[in-house]
C-alpha cells in the first residue's frame, strides 16, 4: 500500500509513527515506573522488543542478513547508549519528572548533535548556524530558569540521557543500507539484557496480569520506533524527516497531561516554544545551504 507513494511520503509516514511510538513507549515506561524498579522494566520491556523482532523481521531485512552484520561493535555501542537513554529516562520520570520538562531537556539534542559532529566527523557548523544553536540553548534557559532556581535531580537523569542520546546519534552514522533495518533494534535489545540481566535475574519481579499488557504494547512501541524512524532517515532527506521529530514532544506532553495530570508551567511551554522554533530554523538554515549548492535540487 504504501509503495504507491514517493520515498519522502513514505518516510514521512514512517518517521511519524516512529517518533509517536517513541512518546507512547515513554509514557508506558513512566506508569510502569510506579509499580516496578527500573531495570526490571528495562529488562521486560527490551525482552518483548526482541522477540517482537523477531517476528517480523522477515519485514525487516531479514534475520539472515542482521546476522551477518559488519558492524557489530557500532550496533552494542548502541545498545550502550540504549541502555543509558532508557534508564536515566525511567528514573527520571519515575522520580517525577513530568514529560513535558522532560522531552524539554531532550530536545537539545539535534543542537548537541551538531556540537559533537564537528571534532567526529569533520563537520564544521556553519557561521549562520551558531546563532541558532544559541537560540535553542535560551530555550533551555527559559525553561529551566537557572539561578532562579536549582536544577533537580530528576533533571540531571534528564541531561544524562541527552548525552546518551548524542552518543547513540553519532553511532548511527556507519550503518548504511548494507544493515538490516531489524539490526536497528535486534543488537541494541540484545545488548540491554545482556547488561541488565546481572542485576536483576537473581531478583527480578514478574509482571502480574493486569501490567502484562502494558510491557507488551512498551516493546512493541520501542521496535516500531527504532525501526520507523531508521526508515524513514533511509529514504527521504533529513530536511523533509526532522521536524517530525517535533510531533514527540507534542504526544508527549499531552500523554502526560491525560494520564499523570502533568501541566507544563509558562516558562516551560516557552522553552519548549523556542527550542522548536530553533530546531526547524536549523533544519530550514541546511535545507537552504543544499539548495545554493545544487539549484536542481528539490522534494
Amino acid at each position: 500500500m504504501l509503495s504507491a507513494f514517493s520515498p519522502n511520503v513514505r518516510g514521512i509516514i514512517s518517521a511519524f509513527i516512529g517518533f509517536m511510538c517513541f512518546a507512547c513507549a515513554d509514557t508506558s515506561a513512566k506508569w510502569l515506573g510506579a509499580h516496578y524498579k527500573t531495570f526490571d522494566i528495562i529488562f521486560w520491556s527490551y525482552l518483548i522488543c526482541l522477540v517482537f523482532g523477531l517476528l517480523i523481521s522477515p519485514w525487516l531485512g531479514g534475520l539472515k542478513k542482521t546476522l551477518a552484520t559488519r558492524r557489530l561493535l557500532i550496533h552494542i555501542g548502541r545498545g550502550v547508549c540504549g541502555l543509558g537513554i532508557a534508564g536515566c529516562v525511567i528514573q527520571a520520570m519515575s522520580m517525577g519528572l513530568p514529560q513535558a520538562n522532560m522531552y524539554t531537556i531532550l530536545f537539545l539534542a539535534p543542537f548537541m548533535i551538531s556540537l559533537a559532529a564537528w571534532p567526529v566527523f569533520k563537520e564544521p557548523v556553519p557561521i549562520r548556524n551558531w546563532g541558532i544553536i544559541a537560540l535553542g540553548f535560551a530555550g533551555i534557559v527559559i525553561a529551566l530558569r537557572p539561578g532562579l532556581r536549582a536544577v533537580s535531580e530528576e533533571e540531571l537523569y534528564a541531561f544524562a540521557a541527552l548525552g546518551f542520546i548524542v552518543g547513540l546519534s553519532l553511532l548511527a552514522r556507519p550503518l548504511d543500507e548494507r544493515e538490516s533495518l531489524h539490526s536497528l533494534s535486534f543488537y541494541p535489545a540484545l545488548t540491554i539484557m545482556a547488561l541488565v540481566a546481572p542485576f536483576t535475574l537473581g531478583d527480578i519481579e514478574i509482571p502480574s496480569a493486569e501490567h502484562l499488557h502494558v510491557f507488551i504494547l512498551n516493546g512493541i512501541f520501542v521496535t516500531a520506533g527504532l525501526s520507523g524512524i531508521a526508515y524513514g532517515f533511509r529514504i527521504a532527506p533529513y530536511s523533509v524527516i526532522a521536524p517530525i521529530h517535533y510531533i514527540q514532544m507534542v504526544i508527549a506532553i499531552a500523554a502526560g497531561l491525560i494520564f499523570f495530570g502533568d501541566v507544563p508551567d509558562i516558562w516551560t511551554i516557552s522553552g519548549a516554544g523556542v527550542i522548536i522554533f530553533s530546531g526547524l530554523l536549523l533544519v530550514w538554515s541546511n535545507k537552504r545551504k543544499r539548495k545554493i549548492i545544487d539549484p536542481t535540487s528539490g522534494f
